[in-house]
Formats: C-alpha cells, sequence, structure tokens
C-alpha cells in the first residue's frame, strides 16, 4: 500500500496532473540525458545517450518551461504530482521508437520523472497505470517503473494503481488513465466529458458518499475542463493534455485532427478548496503548409 499523503488541511499545496508520456517513442518526451545500452562487436553492452528528435527536443523544452511554471506557482509550498498513465509507447504500435527493448521504454520513463523527484519540496507522486497496448500489458511498464523510482527515491512518498482516489488537503481527486474522450466536434468539445462528470456523480450521490471535487481522465491527448452543478454540489473534471506527438497511428485514431496539445494542469489546494485550473499548455498547428 502506498504511503497516506499527509498533509496540512489549512496552508496551501500545489496538485499537478500530467499524462501521456510515452517513453519510447520518437515523437514523445525524452530526457536528454537518459542512459540505454546497446551491443558491441564483442557482445558486451555499451551505454549510449540516444540523440533527440527534433520532436523530442521540442516537448522537453515545453516540459522544462512547465516544471518551472509549477515552481513559480508553488512558491516553495508542497507539490504533489500525478501521473494520468501511459508513461511508455509499447511494443503494439512499432512506427518510429526509440528502442524495440523494453527495459529501454521503462528507463527513458524514469528518467522522465527524475525532474521532479530533484524538487525539494516534492510532498508525493502517484503514477495511475495506463493502456495495455502501450505497458506492454497488465500495467508492467508502469510497474517496473514505479519500482525503480522507489528504489532511487525510497523516502519519497509515491504510489500506483488503476483508479484512485486521493485526499489533498480536504480536496478529493478521483483519478484514472480512461475516460471520455473530447468530442469530435470543436463546437461539441466537452460535452460527453460533462455528461461522464455528472454520470459519476449521480453514482456517488446514490451511494450516499460525496462526489470528488475532481475527476481526472487522460488517454485523449487533448486538453477539456467541465464543471457540472447538481444536488447542491459542484465538481469538475479534466482531461489532460500530453507529452507525445502523432504518430501514423495518432494520426488515424484522432482522424487527422488538426492541433496538438502538450503540458500539464496543475491546481492550487488551499483551506480545503480547489482553485482554477492553472493551464501549462500550448497547442500548435501540425499541418504541414506549403505555397504552390
Amino acid at each position: 500500500m502506498p504511503k497516506e499523503i499527509v498533509l496540512p488541511k489549512k496552508g496551501r499545496i500545489i496538485f499537478v496532473a500530467l499524462s501521456d508520456t510515452h517513453a519510447g517513442s520518437k515523437y514523445a518526451l525524452m530526457n536528454p540525458k537518459v542512459t540505454l545500452y546497446a551491443t558491441d562487436e564483442f557482445g558486451n553492452p555499451q551505454p549510449y545517450t540516444p540523440a533527440l528528435t527534433a520532436s523530442q527536443e521540442y516537448l522537453w523544452g515545453c516540459y522544462q518551461n512547465d516544471i518551472r511554471s509549477v515552481l513559480d506557482l508553488a512558491h516553495g509550498d508542497p507539490i504533489v504530482v500525478l501521473h494520468n498513465g501511459d508513461m511508455t509507447q509499447g511494443n503494439k504500435h512499432l512506427a518510429l521508437l526509440v528502442s524495440d527493448r523494453i527495459s529501454d521504454h521503462v528507463a527513458i520513463a524514469v528518467e522522465n520523472m527524475r525532474p521532479w523527484f530533484e524538487l525539494p519540496n516534492l510532498a508525493a507522486f502517484r503514477i495511475c497505470i495506463g493502456t495495455a497496448a502501450h505497458n506492454f500489458n497488465m500495467g508492467a511498464a508502469e510497474l517496473l517503473a514505479f519500482q525503480q523510482i522507489k528504489a532511487v527515491y525510497p523516502q519519497k512518498n509515491i504510489g500506483i494503481c488503476y483508479h484512485g482516489i486521493l485526499d489533498i488537503g480536504g480536496v478529493a481527486i478521483d483519478y484514472a488513465h480512461h475516460g471520455p474522450g473530447p468530442g469530435i466536434r470543436d463546437w461539441l468539445k466537452g460535452n460527453v466529458a460533462r455528461l461522464y462528470l455528472k454520470d459519476v456523480m449521480y453514482n456517488d450521490i446514490i451511494a450516499h458518499t460525496a462526489p470528488p471535487d475532481l475527476v481526472l481522465r487522460a488517454h485523449y491527448h487533448d486538453y477539456v475542463t467541465e464543471v457540472v452543478y447538481t444536488d447542491g454540489r459542484h465538481s469538475r473534471i479534466v482531461i489532460t493534455p500530453s507529452y507525445s506527438m502523432l504518430d501514423d497511428y495518432a494520426q488515424q485514431a484522432v482522424r487527422s485532427q488538426s492541433y496538438v496539445s502538450n503540458g500539464l494542469i496543475a491546481f492550487e489546494i488551499k483551506d480545503r478548496k480547489l482553485s482554477e485550473p492553472y493551464e501549462f499548455y500550448r497547442k500548435i498547428d501540425v499541418r504541414t503548409r506549403e505555397e504552390l
């Protein structure tokens, strides 16, 4: 069982949600300091650092800027970080992998998270198990990353699960990787998420349980947020953006969407209340433009 997150009910806490870093893909986040191994001509494993692709350079720059933004927001107050699934790319979709070796995907995932553990005010870190196609089935990649991070930082409060509820400073956060999509029409964006959140709230109300203050989902590499008011209560749902660009499979899955969202979302928790989201992300147009 992960350690309970014991933080002050009064005071101020910064909560950070990120997801879909897809370590192992040449289109996704990779720490430029990661060390992998390749066999030399004598059969001996030799360390090497793979060169970043243009997409990875862009994403790592975004990631560094977003971490600095969180640090500035926290101003020394405790930070709780959730990685909400798909830490690795996996080997089901083989387009442009950094490596075919499972251990390399995990090594990159661990190094991608290292900047958070170098922060003196990191209070807790949670990992959500993501998609079987990306984690080598049964949560293998996320579990291996969790074990390696825990071995390096044994004193840190680290946990992992498929679907959890965090109570942070009196604010209840329901998190899982899979959930509603952002919608297939921009002017309808958020409709599916809003109905999904309403159902979560009704299920808890019927069960005589207080609905969560925040519901976090991921997987769709797009940012959506909606708020639902019902029965004198209100909750917010957030679908987090990614740190990944579009490979061949993703292009098909998202029906050749024009824009990609990359970044993370943060919240301030103070006096048992959740702030509006701090949106540390950006959207870029991924279409090739040319004049003839």
